[in-house]
């Protein structure tokens, strides 16, 4: 009977295959998975279109537009007398963060809503204050931060 005698070319071999077999496994893994995030893309990006795009265009047709202002007390938004909205909402987007994310109906009182500083947390957010006036949207985004008075 003979002895096999292993030697540096059989280990070499061994590690070739093994790193085959293991880029193998990576691509029919990869396989599985799709980029898309979404599976009506086409629909999404035409919504996208009217939801977003053209309502950030609207609202630079608008000769005034909604201000938002720091207080100690919160964020004040205020609305030029010109703008009636029927409905609409505020979401303060806290990116990293999501358990701090805000998302209110938009409310007015004197043409103003009020934040409160209750509920934000200090730090930087993505405002989108989104509002519907004769069957057209309006969006704003800002980026705002919070920080204590």
């Amino acid at each position: 009977m003979s002895k096999f005698k292993f030697t540096w070319g059989h280990g070499v071999m061994i590690g070739l295959f093994s790193f085959i077999a293991f880029i193998l496994t990576l691509i029919f893994l990869a396989d599985g998975q799709t980029g898309d995030i979404y599976d009506d893309y086409y629909e999404h990006s035409l919504k996208y279109q009217t939801e977003t795009i053209d309502a950030v265009n609207n609202v630079k047709n608008l000769p005034e537009t909604p201000t938002i202002k720091t207080q100690a007390n919160g964020f004040l938004i205020h609305f030029p007398p010109s703008i009636k909205p029927s409905s609409g909402s505020i979401c303060l987007i806290r990116g990293a963060h999501t358990k701090d994310d805000i998302k209110l109906d938009l409310n007015l009182r004197n043409n103003e809503q009020l934040i409160p500083a209750a509920i934000i947390e200090i730090g930087e957010y993505d405002l989108e204050l989104r509002w519907f006036e004769n069957n057209k949207s309006y969006l704003i985004k800002n980026r705002i931060e919070w920080k204590l008075p």
